[in-house]
């Protein structure tokens, strides 16, 4: 088993502090994220970066977890999702597009964690997935009007755009691929995450 980083432990503390208000990242973002701030105060305090390291204790990057859920507040970090206001008509067929992607994204963002983190993989996209089938399957049962649209709640669809939209940066920037998909479908993939996290994002920017 290799030998556990530094940048390892802090990414651990910093997915935790995220897990606890129930938002997710994933490893190879959160590396990025604790990398930059190291080299940024690095830069600032004139040190070399194994210096600046010393800086960034936990509760520093605890700190910046909570920094992150504040900037995330339109994806109501710890809330109740299926019992928001259901404000974005989306229609049926686009519901099934996103779904289709939440599950190619979830495949991605499994072959990029460690094995012992698969579990965290499947409850957060898991979530996201249970949240679209239960609204829909809902929708017709309780919702007046056009039957092809359904109405979701802004902040389930900001979540699920954020998911499908880190897995296409893994895709894009030589992440590991899903067992299946060869190394030549690397950048179709990656576009067709992108397209549909785009259009996700799009449908909220206004609600």
């Amino acid at each position: 088993m290799p030998r556990r980083t530094w940048l390892d432990h802090k990414v651990d503390t910093l997915l935790e502090e995220l897990a606890a208000s129930s938002m997710h990242l994933d490893r190879q973002h959160a590396g990025e994220l604790i990398t930059d701030r190291v080299r940024s105060v690095a830069a600032h305090m004139r040190v070399t970066e194994p210096t600046a390291r010393k800086y960034l204790d936990d509760e520093t990057v605890k700190d910046i977890a909570r920094r992150m859920l504040f900037e995330f507040a339109g994806e109501q970090p710890g809330a109740g999702l299926l019992e928001a206001p259901r404000t974005v008509p989306l229609p049926l067929v686009l519901v099934g597009v996103i779904v289709a992607a939440l599950a190619e994204a979830m495949q991605v963002r499994a072959a990029n964690e460690p094995s012992d983190r698969l579990g965290d993989v499947v409850a957060t996209y898991g979530q996201a997935l249970s949240g679209f089938g239960q609204i829909t399957a809902d929708a017709a049962s309780r919702q007046a009007g056009d039957p092809a649209e359904v109405m979701f709640p802004p902040a389930l669809l900001r979540r699920a755009a954020r998911y499908i939209s880190n897995a296409a940066d893994l895709a894009a920037s030589g992440g590991k691929l899903p067992d299946g998909v060869p190394e030549e479908a690397r950048d179709e993939l990656a576009a067709a995450l992108r397209r549909d996290a785009d259009g996700l994002a799009a449908v909220t920017t206004t609600a």
